[in-house]
């Protein structure tokens, strides 16, 4: 797609124009790495550094377009600023990257169901549920999200959960090319800070549940609360928004005049509350979970082959939207009864000693707890969990982590976890001080094991009949980042390769 510079440019506030305005523009980028000839490129001054320091760059590769906030002269030479042909000067040019992709690929947002996810956990959970969900009431949905870009025709695997604007509104365009009629997205609360989607309209909104993550990035909760409500502003003109009630951060929150449909995932009998949807029964099972659900007095039934406690508001948030959306009650029963396993998301393997393994994403106390209590109530013996805490990272979620696993885990094994640029020892320590906090732990042990193969290993070996070994922190990941390095590891690889060797009886 091709668009005339001023063309492009003109719906900006408070844009100072310069230059020729009918010079064509193929592509929108804020990454200097990515500019050339016929890019607009686009210098964004954000808290993770100035791209005014890459304007000599873009132009060297042959960019003769630019949008800045700071004066021009500041960084480029009065050489290399002639060889621009045009530019736009904003006051701020933090959500330009968006607003810019989202008119070059020509709304491409308006041309779809746009349900978007966010929440400290459970987004890619709901997210695939809303997916398959969408896939069968409405016609082919694409995705967006922590595992994967999907526009319906092609995979690839995700290198951030939202991408910035000119890559997320391509992959929408792509979508509406390869003949989506929605998209399934996850909107992460770096990205709402960030306006990484600035423009986006929305024809439904969830917000799943809020616990405590990224405070290194967001500094308390209340700001970090703010980030994730800012999905609101991204609802269409009557879109509604589908609200966890049953979390105490969420039910306060200021909705202003958006339309609402509530739910609360805790039993109906023990809470009094005003939700939309409310949990009369739940039957969980290793093999699949069946809801007894109240919409507004009626009362419906909804099974699902995903289990465990948690997935319990999954479901219900997933249920939400397809109501939100406008579909009957029974056909977004029928559509979410039929999806299949969430990769890395309580994944499930059966080991040779007829115990069962488990891989799980949960990598904050909540999430943890979260995974241990569904396991818990699925496990007729002990609980072993495996996991470790992400280096150059909130720090304070380190020992919150090591006191759940010693009050809800059999047995527990600490390990390493993308430490990074940190020494995975230094991490582990931090882990196993809020473990030997509690007094009187449930669990009958703990082992340091960097090597996070050996700890899995170990783990599993130590596994008997009716046992649960939970790896948890990584789920879908096939990596591990050490220093500057991107090693492969998978715990559903290393799980799959134990049980082979163990189950051929060598």
């Amino acid at each position: 797609m091709v668009r005339a510079f001023g063309n492009l440019v003109d719906g900006l506030p408070d844009a100072v124009i310069t230059g020729d305005l009918s010079v064509e523009i193929s592509r929108v980028e804020a990454d200097s790495r990515l500019a050339g000839p016929g890019v607009l490129f686009v210098a964004v001054k954000g808290s993770g550094g100035d791209g005014h320091g890459f304007l000599k760059q873009a132009i060297a590769q042959g960019c003769v377009a630019v949008v800045h906030q700071q004066p021009l002269d500041q960084y480029l030479t009065p050489s290399e600023i002639s060889k621009l042909e045009a530019s736009a000067q904003l006051p701020s040019t933090r959500s330009a990257p968006a607003l810019l992709a989202r008119e070059l690929m020509q709304r491409p947002d308006e041309k779809l169901i746009t349900a978007a996810v966010t929440g400290t956990n459970g987004k890619t959970t709901v997210a695939f549920l809303l997916q398959e969900m969408l896939s069968r009431l409405q016609g082919p949905c694409g995705m967006l999200g922590t595992i994967c870009y999907d526009d319906g025709k092609e995979s690839v695997p995700a290198p951030l959960t939202t991408p910035g604007g000119p890559v997320f509104f391509r992959w929408l365009q792509r979508m509406v090319t390869s003949g989506c009629q929605s998209v399934a997205m996850e909107l992460s609360s770096h990205a709402l800070d960030q306006e990484r989607t600035k423009g986006l309209g929305l024809s439904v909104a969830v917000m799943t549940n809020i616990g405590r993550d990224h405070l290194d990035y967001h500094s308390d909760i209340p700001t970090y609360v703010q980030a994730k409500a800012k999905i609101m502003d991204y609802l269409k003109p009557g879109a509604t928004l589908v609200l966890n009630k049953g979390d105490d951060l969420l039910a306060p929150l200021d909705t202003g005049n958006h339309p609402v449909l509530s739910f609360d995932p805790r039993a109906a009998k023990r809470h009094e509350n005003s939700a939309d949807l409310v949990l009369n029964k739940a039957d969980l099972g290793l093999k699949g979970t069946k809801l007894e659900l109240d919409f507004q007095g009626c009362v419906h039934t909804l099974q699902s082959p995903l289990v465990g406690r948690f997935n319990v508001e999954n479901l219900m948030a997933a249920f939400n939207t397809g109501l939100a959306l406008g579909f009957d009650p029974q056909q977004v029963s029928a559509a979410l009864a039929g999806v299949s396993q969430v990769p890395g998301r309580l994944e499930r393997f059966l080991l040779p000693s007829g115990g069962l393994a488990i891989v799980d994403y949960a990598h904050t106390h909540d999430a943890l707890g979260a995974i241990l209590t569904a396991c818990d109530e699925l496990s007729s013996g002990r609980l072993l969990v495996v996991f470790g805490c992400g280096g150059d990272r909130d720090t304070g979620k380190r020992p919150l982590m090591g006191r759940v696993a010693a009050e809800q885990a059999d047995a527990v094994w600490i390990t390493s976890d993308n430490p990074r640029t940190e020494n995975p020892a230094t991490i582990c320590a931090d882990v196993a001080a809020g473990y030997n906090e509690i007094q009187k732990p449930r669990s009958v042990g703990m082992k340091v094991i960097e090597d996070r193969r050996e700890a899995v290993e170990d783990a599993l070996s130590e596994a008997s009949e009716g046992d649960i070994v939970i790896v948890a922190g990584k789920g879908h990941e096939d990596y591990q980042l050490v220093g500057d390095k991107v090693l492969d590891l998978d715990d559903r690889e290393i799980i799959k390769d134990w049980t082979g060797v163990q189950g051929s009886g060598n």
